[in-house]
């Protein structure tokens, strides 16, 4: 599905269901980019009127997280057919449905709009799975990443697979709530001759751009809207190495090259 997306199009019953008036938001302060490397900067989708880096204008902002909003529930929508049919044909208790988006959105917050940076608004994906008997009405909040889906979906189905997969099978957190998630996740995006790489763990995200200097740090636990950088923070400095390490270990081996 390929929804949403710009352009933001959608019957008009579903933009009703999302009143642009009854929209709210938790507005960032002026100072947000302040401690954060200027090479982290980019502004997406000027063309369809989004707002510049670093303003805020919130009737365009409502107009925007509406239609976003209507291309979800329009997809959504979609998908229920797609599942309709599945129950009618008689196939809905043997089908597995790995339902993922290839990248977050952000819609305002740290002043951007679109994808291609490093927040948690931008690096988490939606990630939903049903397996028949296993999965009903359970939330998992370990960490995951893409990777991992095609060595889920061998284990469940059955088959041996490959040696080379990087992924790890998330068959135990399937089964099991409670059971952990990976120790860290692995994002990185590129714009244009630019990569910028990130390690979340459980309750930090790591971020580098271009180079080691360019770096942002966040206490996800005391600042979930990652609003401090705590990479120049001398109290952190150990634990700012360990994750440089870490991110250098996995940029080398992120990559099958032969």
């Amino acid at each position: 599905f390929h929804k949403p997306h710009i352009p933001f199009l959608a019957p008009e019953k579903y933009f009703a269901l999302y009143p642009k008036e009854s929209l709210n938001f938790e507005l960032d302060p002026a100072t947000d980019w302040d401690d954060i490397p200027a090479i982290a900067q980019t502004s997406q989708f000027a063309d369809y009127g989004f707002p510049p880096l670093g303003t805020d204008d919130l009737d365009r902002r409502r107009e925007l997280a509406q239609a976003y909003y209507a291309c979800i529930s329009f997809m959504d929508a979609q998908l229920g057919i797609v599942i309709d049919a599945l129950k009618t044909s008689g196939q809905w208790e043997n089908t597995l449905i790995v339902f993922i988006g290839d990248n977050g959105y952000h819609l305002g917050e740290h002043f951007m709009w679109g994808k291609v940076h490093l927040f948690e608004e931008s690096a988490k994906v939606p990630m939903l799975m049903r397996v028949p008997g296993m999965t009903k009405g359970t939330v998992q909040t370990g960490l995951v990443e893409l990777i991992d889906i095609f060595p889920t979906l061998t284990e469940l189905c059955d088959v041996p697979p490959p040696a080379h997969l990087q992924g790890r099978s998330i068959v135990p957190m399937l089964k099991d709530p409670s059971a952990p998630g990976k120790p860290w996740a692995y994002t990185v995006v590129k714009r244009k001759n630019l990569l910028g790489h990130a390690i979340r763990f459980e309750n930090y995200r790591y971020t580098e751009w271009g180079s080691p200097e360019q770096n942002e740090l966040y206490d996800l636990t005391n600042d979930p809207k990652e609003r401090t950088n705590l990479a120049q923070n001398p109290e952190k400095n150990k634990l700012l190495k360990q994750a440089q390490a870490l991110l250098t270990e996995v940029r080398a081996n992120a990559l099958i090259t032969k």
